[in-house]
């Protein structure tokens, strides 16, 4: 999994600052961004905070201890008839490996289907 400054140096390259641009923006110096990319130093608890909120990531992905990127609210959105992200996947995680199995060739299913759709509505244009 990747390291603290790989994470960093990615987010900062996707939004196309330079790690001066970074270093205005957190109050530090460019060379404090260029040590935290090369891994020379971490940040404190509060910057990484700010960083993790700059980015909409968890300090966890930025950490390199999660490998999904997904902003921290997305949790917490409803998604189907007010129950959110988050407790769906509490559903599934309680479902057995069967149904789970299931589950998931239903969502494929679902996703194939829309694609297809999609695809057949721009060709009747």
């Amino acid at each position: 999994m990747a390291q603290f400054g790989e994470i960093l140096a990615e987010l900062r390259q996707d939004r196309g600052l330079t790690q001066r641009d970074l270093a205005k923006l957190f109050f530090v110096t460019p060379g404090t961004i260029s040590n935290y990319e090369k891994g020379r130093h971490l940040p404190d608890a509060e910057r990484l905070i700010k960083i993790a909120d700059y980015f909409s990531v968890t300090t966890d992905y930025l950490l390199g201890r999660s490998s999904s990127n997904l902003p921290v609210d997305v949790f917490s959105t409803p998604l189907l008839d007010d129950m959110t992200a988050g407790e769906m996947i509490q559903l599934v995680q309680a479902l057995s490996p069967d149904r789970k199995k299931v589950l998931l060739l239903l969502l494929r299913d679902l996703h194939f289907s829309t694609v297809v759709g999609q695809y057949n509505h721009k060709e009747a244009k």
